[in-house]
Parts: C-alpha cells; structure tokens; sequence
C-alpha cells in the first residue's frame, strides 16, 4: 500500500481507470527488443480479448504491434481501428465460415482450431486452386505431464486444438494438404498457473518434435501468450524468448520461420489504475467498513479471492486505525475490494487508487447496478478521456422496446444509426 496526501494531482473524476502511457509504452518497447535480440524474424501480436479498448488498440497499431484475435467481432473491430487483414492473427474455435474465407483472402495468419474450420479451408482451397494457401494449427498438447501442477484443468486436458497423440492432427494435415493447402504454421498456446519458463520450454519442445517427425516446412510458430509482466521481477521478456530459441533453433530455422508471439496481460495490467472515492464509512462492532463508488466487478470481475491489490491512499488523515474493510457500492455483502491495516482513517472524499489492473478488467466488465466507468490515458501530467462513463443512453443503444404501445428504439434518444455490412456479411449498427 502507498500512501499519499496530494490533493487531486492527475486525479480523475471517479470511478475511472487511468492508463500511464509511459509505463505501457516501456512493456511494449522491452517485449519488442526482447524479440529483436533473440528471433529478430519474429510478430509481436496484441490479444484483443485481454483488454480491447479502441485507444488501446489504436496504440498498439500505431507502435507497429500486430491484432490477435479470437472471434469475429474481435477481427471486425481490429479491421474498424485500421488493421489490414494482413496485419492480424486470427485465432479461436468459432471462426464462422464468412470471415475465415475473408481472413484466408486477406492473407491474415490463420491458426485453425476446429474441425468445420479444417473442412471451410478445403473448401476454400479447391474453390481457388489459384491461391497458394498456408493455414496454421492449434496444437492439442499435454501440459500437464510435461510440466506437473501447471495446466488450469488437470487431468481433464484441454479441449483446444488437434491432439497430436491420438492422430486427430495427422488426419488434419492430411485432409488439408490433400486439397492443397500448407500447413505452414503451428500454434502453441496453453495456460498456465505460474506463467513460469518451463511451459514455454514444454511447448517449444513439443513444437520442435512435431516439426522434425512430420517433416513440416513451417513460416510461423506461435507460442502464444500468458507471460508475466512486471517491471522489476522475472522471468523478463528477455528470459521467455531467450528459452524459446533455445529450445527451437535446431528444428527451425528462425531467419525463415516466424515466431509470433500474443501477449495481452503482460503488456497492459501494469500500466493501468482504477480511482474510487470514499462514500461512506460506518463503524459495526469492532468492524468499520469504507463504502466506495467502485465495486470488486471493476478490477477483479471474477472475484478471485486470492487477488491482492496495490493500493495507494489519497488522504489528509492523521490518525489510524486498526482494520477498514474497503468496500464497494453494489448491494451485494461480498463486494469488498480490500482489507487495510494500520492504514490512515479514510473519510468521505478520500481516494483509494487500486494499481496493475488492466487485464482482463475492461473487456470483463460487469453491467451490474452501475455501467461502464471512464477510461483516462494519463502523459505527464496530462490526462486525456478516451472513455466517457457509460450512462443510460450508452445502454440503450442498439435495444428496443415498447413505450405507450409503440415499439421504440435507440434512436428516438437522438442516436441516429446506419447500416453496414461486415465482412462476414452480418449487419451492424453505426453511429450515422
């Protein structure tokens, strides 16, 4: 816990997250000379799903960072921020048919994890013999024997990917390059429970097994994500890719094949803060619990009991006392954010600031009692929105509903829209 009595320096109206560009622009810069240092041939690539805010994802493109996403809506909106097609790695087990054909046009790097998207590939393939077309594909691999207590599902396996052991991925590539299309790539990614080095030896070890004993002539190795990120402590950047090449430059060779790597969390939950106000505070019993306008839904959506938080105080107090239950504003008893103690007597008007919370916060965000909060980018000493706190209008966009007998619709609040057509040929609203 930090503790400071500056009275509203880079201070936001609250509840808001605030982004420190510096800090986010030093993980992005150390992760990149990590790659040039050890696979200069290499595809820093973002995860959308770990945090998808439009100006962090602008910035990421603009820094020369690569989209990686999971979804069709994920692809649609890295192609809305001003990626091109080629610029994106599309993952995930729920491609739909019209945006993989997209994708498979645009050149995007494609790792298949499905087998419909196996069968939509052929397809692809045998309707343009004219397109020379290189796939990649999620490998189904065991984490747990390889590295033991690391996989988050045990002995149940994980349901991504082809599983290499059972000859699901062998009849894949089969299928594939007998329609011919390439397998030009593999992809890696497990999670893991202590993101430590030996799952990424584990699946760069696999990924070498597989490329020497099926003859593959791969273009890319994706590795996936799930490192840790921390200014200070290890495993670095540097150590992750570090034991990667080492692990993979005798079955590749890494002037020719790529190796993309995915981070989300390791980029992006350093840089960011979440401001909340003292409401309230009530002494029951022995017990005095601090009410605040922000709940446990904005940093820790799951509720992961075992999650501490990095708090600094904003404060006048003088005095202390001995245990405050931080508390949020939702009529749930358990929405309670932290625990301080010894800490200065917070009062109505003081702020809590909660740090290293920008992963997986925003794009989980709950809708519930309150909606989303305001989003500030912070440069020095100049804070920027790039979020305005959602409200009413904001969540009625896109609904309908009946009002005197007459079906209404977002635009009778004055948000007039248009119609356009994805590229996976779904409709979308606008803003006109």
């Amino acid at each position: 816990m930090r503790q400071s009595d500056r009275s509203g320096v880079f201070a936001p109206p609250t509840p808001a997250f605030v982004i420190d560009v510096p800090i986010l622009d030093d993980f992005v810069s150390r992760f990149q000379q990590a790659l040039d240092k050890h696979w200069p041939n290499s595809i820093l690539s973002y995860s959308f799903k770990t945090n998808s805010l439009p100006w962090l994802v602008s910035f990421m493109r603009d820094r020369g960072v690569w989209a990686e996403v999971v979804s069709d809506t994920e692809y649609e909106l890295a192609l809305a921020l001003g990626y091109a097609p080629d610029r994106i790695v599309y993952n995930g087990p729920v491609k739909s048919r019209a945006l993989l054909r997209y994708a498979l046009q645009g050149d995007s790097i494609v790792n298949l994890d499905a087998k419909r998207e196996v069968t939509w590939t052929a397809e692809f393939a045998r309707e343009h013999p004219e397109k020379e077309l290189a796939v990649g594909l999620r490998v189904n691999w065991d984490l747990e024997s390889l590295c033991p207590g690391e996989s988050t599902t045990g002995d149940e396996a994980s349901r991504f990917g082809f599983n290499a052991d059972n000859g699901e991925l062998d009849q894949v590539i089969s299928e594939l390059t007998s329609a011919g299309v390439r397998v030009a790539g593999l992809h890696m990614h497990r999670n893991s429970r202590s993101q430590s080095l030996g799952v990424y030896r584990a699946a760069a070890s696999v990924a070498a097994d597989l490329t020497i004993s099926r003859e593959l002539d791969l273009e890319w190795i994706d590795i996936g994500g799930g490192f840790f990120g921390s200014k200070e402590a290890s495993p670095t950047f540097d150590d992750y890719v570090a034991v990667v090449r080492e692990t993979l430059g005798h079955a590749v060779d890494p002037q020719r094949t790529r190796l993309i790597v995915e981070p989300g969390g390791s980029l992006i939950a350093v840089p960011v803060e979440f401001h909340a106000s003292v409401v309230d505070v009530k002494d029951v019993g022995p017990h005095t619990f601090v009410v605040t306008d922000a709940s446990r839904t904005n940093i820790d959506p799951l509720f992961r009991r075992q999650r501490r938080f990095e708090t600094r105080l904003e404060t006048k107090a003088t005095e202390s006392r001995p245990k405050q239950i931080i508390s949020g504003f939702t009529c749930m008893e358990d929405d309670r954010l932290t625990r301080l103690t010894d800490a200065p007597a917070l009062e109505p008007g003081d702020r809590i600031v909660f740090y290293k919370v920008g992963g997986y916060t925003m794009c989980y965000q709950s809708q519930f009692i309150e909606y989303l909060p305001a989003v500030y980018v912070r440069q020095g000493e100049t804070l920027t929105q790039v979020r305005h706190k959602w409200g009413v209008n904001e969540y009625l966009q896109g609904s309908r509903w009946y009002e005197n007998g007459e079906l209404m619709g977002a635009a009778a609040l004055g948000s007039p829209a248009t119609t356009r057509k994805t590229p996976a040929g779904r409709t979308a609203n606008s803003p006109g």
